[in-house]
């Protein structure tokens, strides 16, 4: 007959936070370990947790609210980060949008973009994620500071800062939240203006 093996561990990245429950259940024979989050993945200034997921769906709604008004666009990629160096803080999301294929913004529909992003994407996020909201209301938090970045701006960043001779660039996972300065900076560099889009 077999051993039984009582197993007290298990092995993870040091950043990987578990969820455990609030009260003691009692604990299959196997128990099933499911990861909360990964340390530094999230905008979290003030305990809102806002995800890559809360981000994404504040994208694709603002993106479907454009695309009724006639506006043919899509987002290609996104990045974001937590500006503390203002007050209140505030989350600075850098976007950048493609055209549907055949399609051209005129100058006109530009600026409709840039002059809605901001509040389009905060009103989003709001709806997303509640402690987001609820943050934003007490003026604890800033109000969201989206940039529309170049065509090519993600593509760029990826072969300048992150491709390496050791990974394929099918390895590369985009990053959704950046911690670099000059990444940060990089994006800045790479804002929109009416004759470059």
């Amino acid at each position: 007959m077999g051993d039984v093996i009582n197993c007290t561990r298990f092995l993870c990245r040091a950043d990987d936070l578990v969820a455990l429950p609030e009260e003691p259940v009692e604990i299959p024979r196997i128990p099933l370990i499911s990861l909360a989050y990964r340390v530094g993945t999230l905008l979290d200034i003030y305990g809102e947790k806002t995800n890559e997921q809360h981000v994404m769906n504040a994208l694709r709604q603002t993106i479907c609210q454009w695309r009724e008004q006639g506006i043919p666009i899509d987002f290609c990629e996104f990045a974001s980060y937590p500006r503390l160096d203002v007050f209140p803080a505030r989350y600075v999301i850098f976007l950048e949008l493609i055209e549907d294929q055949g399609h051209k913004l005129d100058t006109q529909q530009i600026q409709i973009l840039k002059n809605t992003i901001n509040t389009e994407v905060e009103e989003q996020l709001c709806k997303a994620n509640q402690n987001y909201k609820d943050n934003r209301s007490s003026t604890k938090l800033g109000p969201l500071d989206s940039i529309l970045v170049r065509n090519g701006t993600f593509s760029t960043f990826l072969r300048k800062f992150l491709w390496t001779d050791r990974a394929s660039p099918l390895q590369i996972k985009p990053q959704r939240r950046l911690r670099n300065e000059e990444h940060i900076r990089f994006f800045y560099d790479n804002q929109i203006d009416i004759s470059s889009f």
